[in-house]
């Protein structure tokens, strides 16, 4: 299916997505922070990015930013999570395509991402 990946430093959340998401058949690449993240794109261009706000290192803002600086990273689709409201979010961050508010429901996330990569 589609090669996802997924930032987050929380681990529990990393994998249950990770758990999840390769149970719906995708390829499911993982990082804490948006320098591992950066090492996976230079390996190979995902489908799909899935990343946490906050987190060490390299937070979700800076990570969303490089990789708008990659060409062949348009048209990824990326997805914002944080436990900010949205509007405190995009006050760091505002190339992204959708947000997601944590807690948030696996069920809706799952969706979320399959609409997300059927979407042109």
């Amino acid at each position: 299916m589609a090669l996802v990946l997924i930032v987050d430093d929380e681990i529990g959340i990393l994998r249950l997505l990770e758990d999840v998401l390769t149970d719906e058949g995708h390829t499911v690449v993982v990082a804490v922070n948006g320098r591992q993240a950066l090492e996976h794109i230079s390996n190979g261009r995902p489908d799909i990015v899935l990343t946490d706000l906050m987190m060490p290192v390299m937070d979700g803002a800076a990570l969303i930013e490089a990789i708008g600086q990659q060409p062949e990273m348009a048209g990824v689709p990326i997805v914002l999570m944080s436990s900010l409201s949205e509007s405190m979010a995009r006050d760091k961050v505002q190339s992204y395509t959708t947000f997601v508010r944590k807690p948030f429901s696996i069920f809706a996330y799952i969706d979320l991402v399959a609409t997300l990569l059927r979407t042109p």
